[in-house]
């Protein structure tokens, strides 16, 4: 069975720059441009890992999103990163309880973020937070 990866992100460049990344011919990228289809896909695809846009439209911002995927039993191990331009310790002492695996502010090395997705087993039990300087 072929693994996903699910980018979600509002803005259409992001997600077709990041799509576009890390397209490889082991795994699907997915796409959802807020809180809700994120939550569809996941439920529906169980990708490996989420990228998360914090903030996004509609009624589910991104910790919200992966605080619920935390929370199902199903999807709890689903390795999430949060992407965001949000870079305060409370944003990061947030991401943390939702149970995000890593953190990255925006703007970020695209090539770090590969390393993490994949690195990401091994990371698992970890918070990786960069930030650029």
């Amino acid at each position: 069975m072929m693994q996903s990866i699910l980018i979600v992100d509002d803005q259409d460049e992001t997600r077709k720059i990041l799509s576009i990344a890390l397209r490889r011919p082991t795994h699907n990228v997915l796409e959802a441009t807020n809180g809700i289809a994120a939550l569809k896909a996941v439920k529906e695809h169980k990708p490996i890992v989420v990228l998360l846009d914090i903030m996004m439209p509609g009624s589910l911002n991104g910790f919200q999103v992966c605080e619920w995927i935390k929370a199902d039993v199903e999807l709890k191990n689903t390795f999430v990163v949060l992407l965001s331009g949000l870079n305060g310790k409370k944003d990061f002492d947030e991401a943390r309880r939702v149970g995000a695996n890593a953190y990255m502010v925006k703007p970020f090395r695209l090539s770090r973020l590969i390393e993490i997705i994949i690195g990401h087993a091994q990371l698992a039990d970890t918070f990786v937070l960069e930030m650029t300087a």
